[in-house]
């Protein structure tokens, strides 16, 4: 999964980029960079320490719809959020029908599920966000911001 941080104004990038951007080889940095995931909490150690201090975080995936790489951007996600304080996640969705996400997960709003939350995301791929894993998401963020005032709420946006 492709990751660029951004910190006070300067980019960083994980070090198999700027290998392969400078070695011309990027299959080798890649394989040299490359992490085993065994689906414990510590398998993103390494990533949120070199991320460091960056107020953004770009996560990108090699397809859309993988069900892997929907559960391990929402892990990382949750651990942006709930370690290191982030409160918006930004989705490759439209800016309308992700208002519905935006507001159940702060806690306002009609919808009393995440599924009915979801409801606006009905264009082509529909499958893209109404996914057993983003839906989990989802929850995930509204059981966080429960404990939390309004103002420091997490917010799911569109940039679509």
């Amino acid at each position: 999964m492709p990751l660029a941080a951004c910190s006070s104004g300067e980019a960083k990038v994980t070090d198999a980029l700027v290998r392969a951007a400078s070695a011309g080889a990027p299959n080798d940095a890649i394989v040299q960079a490359a992490r085993p995931l065994r689906s414990v909490a510590s398998d993103y150690d390494p990533l949120l320490a070199a991320i460091g201090d960056a107020r953004f975080v770009l996560l990108g995936e090699a397809t859309h719809g993988t069900q892997e790489f929907y559960r391990e951007r929402a892990r990382i996600s949750e651990r942006l959020v709930r370690e290191r304080g982030f409160r918006a996640v930004v989705i490759e969705g439209d800016w309308p029908d992700t208002g519905r996400v935006n507001d159940y997960v702060r806690g306002i709003g009609a919808d009393r599920t995440a599924e009915a939350a979801l409801g606006d995301f009905r264009d082509f791929p529909r499958w893209m966000w109404r996914n057993a894993e983003f839906r989990d998401f989802v929850e995930s963020l509204r059981a966080h911001n429960a404990a939390l005032p309004p103002a420091q709420r997490v917010g799911i946006y569109g940039m679509d």
